[in-house]
């Protein structure tokens, strides 16, 4: 029989990492288009950006759409999986806030 993984372990492998919270922040903060997201956050590269939003649509926690234009725009929103995160990116966000 196998072990049930921790569920703790099993969110931090899939949004541990550098990017992925502060990326899900800042969409709930309304940076909804790709090059405001590289703005807001800063020192991403272009491509782990794009990983990472792809990363998250993967998991159901951002969509993309694609407004018109020439070059076309695209819009992200976190769907209600993705919202079900913000009481713990805002504790997290608390907590850092106070003690760094």
């Amino acid at each position: 029989m196998s072990k049930k993984r921790c569920p703790l372990q099993k969110f931090l492998s899939l949004l541990g990492g550098k990017w992925s919270l502060v990326i899900v922040w800042h969409v709930s903060e309304g940076k909804a288009g790709f090059n405001e997201l590289k703005k807001a956050i800063g020192p991403i590269s272009a491509k782990v950006l794009s990983e990472k939003l792809k990363d998250l649509q993967k998991l159901k926690l951002v969509t993309r759409k694609t407004l018109g234009g020439n070059p076309p725009r695209v819009k992200y929103q976190l769907t209600k999986k993705g919202q079900s995160l913000l009481p713990i990116i805002t504790t997290l966000h608390s907590w850092g806030d106070k003690n760094f």
